[in-house]
């Protein structure tokens, strides 16, 4: 199977399993309702996001797309997965307590708590996100965003939504379409928030720092080494050069002597043969 499309089909499985537990809850009008939400995305993202990163959120989409983490095409992919599984999701969740979804309303109600208090769910899910993933303790995501939707859900008017695909979703449920609105633009205007935040706060540089800390203390030790292994080199070659002459003079002197003895006992045979000649003649 194509890799991004196992991608997409993970996207779509947390969204809706995360939909349908919210819905469910709310249906069953549950006092652990936030705690059922919170824990249901926390074990979806740590069961799927070594497949697609565990976003289920276009909020966390497009803050990953910023990043150039994913490719435009991905973010599309993904946004539409998460939409269609905000909306089935939904739908199932009501459908296990026998109620359906609800048809389309026109109106806005979101009056400024209500706006505020997505601004500040949103902010808070992706500066938690992007602080964990950027100072590489990507594990501890599950754990973070549980915990922020479980403590944000008891703060907010709207009991943390903190998510474009769940005010879709909740659209299908009785909210208006222009209330739906209103807190989608209140979640984006949270995402930039957030990305400020990081920008301020150096959060999104601090993988960078270790590796510029950590590049001197290496470097110089291979630069200090080589010039004392060249050093010792030609010392060590020194008193080998100078052996070698050494050895090869006294070869050489007690040569010189047997050169000479050779040529004084040839000569002694040239001397005795004129004498033998001048006793033939007499």
């Amino acid at each position: 199977m194509n890799a991004t499309l196992k991608k997409v089909i993970a996207e779509f499985l947390g969204t809706f399993t995360y939909l349908l537990a919210i819905a469910g809850a709310a249906a069953s009008e549950s006092p652990f309702r936030g705690l059922t939400a919170a824990l249901t995305l926390g074990l979806m993202i740590l069961s799927l996001g070594g497949i697609s990163g565990g976003h289920f959120n276009p909020a966390v989409s497009i803050y990953f797309f910023a990043k150039k983490t994913i490719s435009f095409g991905t973010l599309v992919a993904f946004v539409a997965a998460q939409l269609v599984g905000a909306f089935f999701g939904t739908a199932a969740g009501l459908a296990l307590w026998e109620k359906t979804i609800q048809p389309l309303s026109a109106g806005n109600q979101v009056n400024t708590p209500i706006f505020l208090g997505e601004v500040v769910a949103t902010a808070g899910l992706i500066f938690i996100i992007g602080t964990l993933v950027n100072n590489k303790q990507s594990n501890l995501v599950w754990i973070g965003v549980a915990s922020w939707f479980f403590v944000a859900s008891s703060f907010t008017v709207t009991n943390a939504f903190a998510n474009p695909a769940v005010s879709f979703g909740w659209m299908f449920n009785g909210i208006s379409t222009g209330s739906t609105s209103s807190i989608i633009i209140a979640q984006l205007a949270g995402l930039v928030v957030a990305i400020l935040l990081l920008i301020i706060t150096g959060a999104s540089t601090a993988k960078k720092a270790p590796a510029k800390q950590d590049a001197p203390k290496f470097v110089p030790a291979p630069i200090v080494a080589a010039p004392a292994a060249a050093a010792s080199s030609p010392v060590a070659a020194k008193p080998s050069a100078a052996k070698k002459p050494a050895a090869k003079k006294a070869p050489a002197k007690a040569a010189a002597p047997k050169v000479a003895a050779a040529k004084t006992v040839a000569k002694k045979p040239a001397a005795e043969k004129p004498a033998a000649k001048s006793a033939v003649k007499n």
